[in-house]
């Protein structure tokens, strides 16, 4: 098992970030690809689940095990798919105000790889996919264009679909 964790300051209000991150629907607005991907959402607030079908790696489930407002914490784990590589993994999205206009967007997760690729190397790209959101996020809020870096195994997946 691998733990992995993606900080970064942004000159945001933490409640603009919080407003955008804390909705299970919209991941597909911040990630590379989600403009030719799709996304369905069974359920409301804790226990909802999310089917996804990225352009990048297939089908990805999720079901969402923290919500909380107050805090500014979500939370969710996979239960369908391997993307990038992973058997399972749990995620925790934080969003921490630093002053009026800006916060801390932190990702952490937990995670194992299938048993044929090094799990330090999938710790990593899943590391690289948290600060592609937090990127995404970003760049959504201000109204730019994400500049997203290199997603190793992005496409493992569909590469090994069984």
């Amino acid at each position: 098992m691998i733990e992995v964790e993606h900080r970064r300051e942004a000159d945001l209000s933490p409640d603009a970030v919080w407003e955008e991150l804390r909705h299970f629907d919209r991941v597909l607005n911040w990630i590379p690809g989600g403009d030719e991907s799709t996304i369905t959402v069974r359920g409301e607030g804790v226990g909802a689940v999310r089917d996804l079908q990225l352009a990048t790696q297939g089908h990805v489930r999720h079901r969402l095990v923290a919500l909380d407002d107050e805090r500014r914490v979500l939370s969710y784990e996979l239960t369908g798919g391997k993307p990038i590589g992973m058997n399972d993994y749990v995620v925790v999205a934080t969003v921490t105000p630093i002053d009026e206009g800006r916060c801390t967007i932190c990702w952490s997760g937990r995670m194992t790889a299938d048993a044929s690729l090094d799990e330090r190397h999938v710790g990593h790209a899943l590391e690289v996919a948290l600060g592609n959101m937090t990127t995404g996020i970003i760049a959504r809020l201000k109204g730019e264009v994400p500049v997203f870096a290199r997603q190793p195994n992005e496409d493992w997946q569909l590469r090994n679909a069984r």
